[in-house]
């Protein structure tokens, strides 16, 4: 024989359950976006792995960037301690200089040569620097 009584009533003060639905799918997109930050840092790209050639590039890129800013302190950190500054690369530029190209950056060993091509004055010119890796560092050594 079937049970025929009626269904309780719900309590109102008592809250009403919702479906975990909700919560277990915003659960989960959090731990994925976990996972993928933890890959990117574990698998991802370190300092370690950039090339010399970029190396050498960013290095003129921030002496050019000093140049701009009359930051003369960061110049001569960026410069060989042999190259007086009246002899770098820009000590005869006044104002602006804008890098528009690098060009084949040759490493042998410890020296470096990269082809830049900058816009100052209004004028393109391009010129071959050298740089030397000192105490790790790349420095510009002439221009």
């Amino acid at each position: 024989m079937a049970d025929t009584r009626p269904a309780p009533e719900p309590d109102p003060d008592e809250p009403e359950r919702g479906s975990a639905g909700p919560f277990l799918g915003a659960l989960a997109v959090v731990v994925v976006l976990i996972i993928a930050v933890v890959a990117g840092q574990v698998f991802g790209p370190s300092e370690e792995s950039v090339s010399d050639s970029d190396l050498v590039s960013r290095t003129v890129d921030d002496y050019v960037r000093a140049h701009n800013a009359d930051d003369g302190d960061t110049m001569t950190r960026l410069r060989c301690a042999e190259l007086p500054a009246e002899q770098a690369p820009l000590a005869d530029v006044d104002g602006e200089v804008r890098v528009d190209e690098f060009g084949t950056v040759d490493i042998d060993g410890d020296r470096g040569r990269v082809e830049v091509r900058a816009t100052a004055d209004g004028k393109q010119e391009a010129s071959v620097w050298s740089l030397t890796r000192v105490d790790g560092n790349w420095r510009i050594c002439t221009a």
